[in-house]
């Protein structure tokens, strides 16, 4: 085809391709213009708006506040709690153990055979009060380590780890047994697997 033929010359293609150019650029700016300026918005109405405003409570709002949080506290009976724990902390730190008696456990096998542990056990704790709260809770101690010591089987008692993961079980049984008093550490004075 030729220029005749369609009418338009080099000159008036290349000025059409122009503007459009020009028309897409202007679109596109105007579509990021109004993008910005709608987050603008949103940016100032966050800042300045929006938000229901609730005064700052008087010092007798917050004195009643506190009267009742602490009346709630001397119902659940945790004042009780709360001062002896006190006294606990202020109690000068030592380190004393509880022994326990020698204790011989059947270990679970696979129908080959028996298996015995023979264990004696010493719990570290770091007041004088935890002692005496040691002794009142034997029972629940005692019956933590049987209930768990009954459930091992001898493979989980192999090498130095399964004695750590054993240390570390009895010491978290037993602390839920004795809470709030807290056991330092179980200690293993004999640990014998027979069979």
């Amino acid at each position: 085809m030729s220029e005749e033929a369609t009418g338009i010359g080099d000159e008036a293609l290349t000025e059409g391709l122009e503007k459009k150019k020009v028309n897409g650029k202007v679109i596109v700016l105007g579509v990021a213009g109004l993008v910005f300026l709608v987050f603008a918005v949103l940016g100032i109405m966050s800042l300045f708006g929006g938000g229901e405003d609730h005064p700052e409570p008087t010092d007798a709002e917050k004195a009643q506040a506190e009267l009742d949080r602490m009346g709630e506290e001397h119902v659940a009976g945790r004042d009780a709690s709360h001062a002896a724990s006190e006294a606990a902390e202020n109690e000068p730190t030592k380190i004393l153990f509880r022994d326990l008696d020698r204790r011989t456990y059947n270990l679970k096998t696979d129908g080959s055979g028996s298996s015995f542990l023979t264990v004696t056990i010493s719990l570290e704790v770091d007041r004088e009060s935890f002692l005496a709260d040691l002794d009142a809770k034997m029972p629940r101690i005692l019956d933590e380590l049987n209930i768990y010591m009954r459930e091992l089987r001898p493979e989980d008692l192999d090498g130095a780890a399964g004695l750590f993961r054993l240390k570390e079980e009895l010491l978290m049984r037993i602390n839920q047994a004795v809470a709030p008093t807290r056991v330092k550490d179980v200690l293993f004075r004999e640990f014998l697997i027979q069979g």
